[in-house]
């Protein structure tokens, strides 16, 4: 039993708020995330994965922000270059935390 436990890799503390497969069960890496963010195929065991419904509205609020802080931005008197720029920043970070947010399940789920 020690031995089977000394094989295993350990888990970074980070790896707890990353997407689990839900066929496999095995934790998703923040660069495995981010090359499947599209397509979101498991790295292990190949199965198709679909983003949970709670995960898409968390993703979909945090995807409106940069959005959402234009007409801000737009007030401070900054060019619309500058306006752009930093929408493009923000969504930027914006998708640095999608894997954080991500939730994965093996079938599609209804939004509502």
């Amino acid at each position: 039993m020690l031995s089977k436990l000394a094989g295993e890799p350990r888990l970074k503390k980070v790896d707890g708020y990353m997407p689990v497969c839900q066929n496999c069960e095995k934790v998703w890496s923040y660069e495995q995330t981010i090359r499947t963010l599209f397509k979101l195929k498991c790295p292990h065991c190949g199965a198709k994965q679909f983003e949970s419904a709670s995960s898409r509205r968390r993703s979909s609020f945090l995807g409106l922000a940069p959005l959402i802080l234009l007409p801000f931005v737009t007030g401070m008197d900054f060019s619309v270059f500058m306006a752009l720029i930093l929408v493009v920043v923000l969504t930027s970070i914006t998708l640095c935390f999608y894997p954080f947010v991500l939730k994965l399940s093996n079938e599609q789920e209804p939004f509502w």
